[in-house]
Parts: C-alpha cells; sequence; structure tokens
C-alpha cells in the first residue's frame, strides 16, 4: 500500500462522548444527503476508519510544520516544554508574517512516542492574501484533541476536533470560503507496528463526522484490512456503514477477491446491492489522501513558508 508519512496510530471501537468541541457544532449541522450514487460515493471517500484518521492527523501535521520547518521562527509561536509536554502559545506575528492564533499542548505518553495527546484550543493561523485587487485572510484554526494510546502492534484513538477555514479556496483562484468541519471518533488499528502498506492492518471504529456545507453522517468501520502484499490499490476486506436523513449506504471492501488499480468496492443502499463505486483507495488510507479543503488548508501554511523563504 502507497504511503508517505502517516505514522500509524490507531482505533477504538465502540462510541464517543458528547459536549465536545466537535459536537458543537455536529449539532448544528444538517443530516448530509444520502439518496444517491453521488452522494454515497462522496462519504465513501471520507469515511472509513483509517481515512478519517488520516484527515484529522491534519491537525498534528499543522504542529509538525511548526516544529520542524527550516523557516520556523523560534520566537513564534512561543514554544515551552516541561518532561513529556511541550505547548505552543500564538498571539504574535512571525517571521515569515504568518499570525499564530491560541495555543497547542503535546503531551507524550510513556516509552511509545506514537502515545500522546494533543490538545487545541482555538490553535491556528492567519496570514492576510491579496488576489486581484481583493484582500482577506486566509485562516484555519483548530479546537479539540486527539489521544492515542497502546502498545506497539495495537493502538486505540480517541478524536474530538473542530476545524474552521476561511480564505482562498486555492492558490489560483480569488474566490474565498468560510468553511467547518468537525470529528467525533473513536477507533483501533491492530497490526500498529507495521509501516502502512507494509503489513497486514485491520481498522475498526465508530462515531460521527461532518461538514457544515455537506451535512453530518454517522459512520461505522467493522475490520477494514489494509494488506499491501494482497492488494495495494483498495482495502482487502471489511466494511463501512453509513447513515443521515433515513438512508444507510454500506460499503464493503473486496481486495482479496476483485483487486483493481481504479480502486472499486460493492455497495448497498438501504438494503439494496448496487454494484460498484470506483475511486475509494482513500479508503484503504493507499497515502495521505485528505479531502481536498483539508489538503488546501496544510498547503497553504507550506505555501506561505516557501514563499516567504524565496
Amino acid at each position: 500500500m502507497r504511503t508517505r508519512w502517516l505514522a500509524v496510530v490507531a482505533m477504538s471501537g465502540l462510541w464517543v462522548g458528547c459536549g465536545g468541541p466537535a459536537a458543537e457544532a455536529l449539532n448544528k449541522y444538517k443530516p448530509a444527503s444520502l439518496a444517491s450514487q453521488t452522494d454515497v460515493n462522496e462519504w465513501a471517500e471520507r469515511s472509513s476508519a483509517p481515512l478519517i484518521y488520516a484527515t484529522t492527523n491534519a491537525a498534528a501535521t499543522l504542529v509538525t510544520v511548526v516544529a520542524g520547518s527550516d523557516g520556523k521562527d523560534p520566537d513564534c509561536p512561543v514554544e515551552k516544554k516541561d518532561g513529556n509536554t511541550t505547548r505552543l502559545t500564538g498571539g504574535c506575528t512571525d517571521k515569515n508574517g504568518v499570525e499564530w492564533l491560541g495555543s497547542m499542548e503535546l503531551v507524550s505518553e510513556g516509552e511509545d512516542s506514537r502515545n500522546a495527546r494533543y490538545t487545541y484550543d482555538g490553535f491556528g493561523y492567519q496570514k492576510p492574501f491579496s488576489c486581484e485587487g481583493q484582500t482577506g485572510k486566509n485562516k484555519a484554526i483548530f479546537d479539540g484533541t486527539i489521544s492515542v494510546t497502546g502498545t506497539a502492534s495495537k493502538k486505540e484513538f480517541t478524536i474530538d476536533l473542530r476545524q474552521e477555514a476561511a480564505g482562498q479556496q486555492n492558490e489560483g483562484s480569488c474566490d474565498t470560503t468560510n468553511a467547518s468541519a468537525a470529528w467525533e471518533y473513536k477507533g483501533t488499528v491492530d497490526g500498529a507496528d507495521s509501516p502502512l502498506g507494509e503489513g497486514k492492518q485491520t481498522w475498526s471504529g465508530k462515531g460521527r463526522i461532518g461538514y457544515e456545507t455537506r451535512g453530518l453522517v454517522e459512520v461505522e468501520t467493522k475490520a477494514e484490512v489494509v494488506d499491501g502484499s494482497v492488494c495495494d490499490s483498495e482495502a482487502a476486506s471489511g466494511s463501512t456503514t453509513i447513515k443521515s436523513g433515513g438512508h444507510t449506504a454500506v460499503i464493503t471492501y473486496d481486495g482479496a477477491t476483485d483487486c483493481e488499480e481504479s480502486s472499486t468496492v460493492q455497495w448497498s443502499l438501504d438494503g439494496k446491492a448496487s454494484g460498484e463505486l470506483e475511486g475509494i483507495q482513500c479508503s484503504a488510507a493507499s497515502g495521505p489522501t485528505f479531502a481536498a479543503w483539508s489538503v488546501a488548508l496544510l498547503g497553504a501554511l507550506g505555501l506561505m513558508r516557501r514563499r516567504a523563504r524565496r
């Protein structure tokens, strides 16, 4: 299975609590449309356990950019370390012109560096932009937590995360957008000590995810097997169930018996078998394939820093 950066961390079975930052957003979202093949295809690309982990890990990636960038300003955001705790605090503008907001705390737990708890309190960035006489700010902030626990071979994770973004939709356009997304999810992965794509991993998880512009769904992944030796373009077996608005879609992964480069899966809607969907390789976590908006947000930060160093 092709992958470049997703350090495997994990998923715990059953359900997530309520009342956190994610719930505050999710409880306001309308139920998503789930009545057509187009609807199901869209949600199948973002609802599996490994994909949800990869997408929310974008928040941790923000921290990686701050801590690991060659162009990092040592004075902004302010970084303080105390034993196994690292805290980043904004309220300042770095040498690249990026204004950092809020704070983030990372607490490492035990000898396994992958066991950690990230806590975001309005943490993110914003930077002015100008496009054909139009001015504004690109902005992305996070609230909530991502925690990872477990042994080397089996990890559990809990996600309670809200993301808000504003600014240019992409580098080549002057169109702007304001959007939010949220994930309230728990899951597990067996085989966490194998690099993704180089050994068998079995993912399971359950929760709610939503996007302000697309609505809210309930999702559950059962025993999604990712094994590059069996199929490197889609998940080998398992399923993801998606529910919203009285409709239920079931995505069945079949790479073990029908491995195709076009990344096909079987699907049904409200109990009726509906054939194949293509392009659901994200469900097999075959690389850092984020939802397009999430890529744009983190890509914007990297782009800001690259521009500043030219």
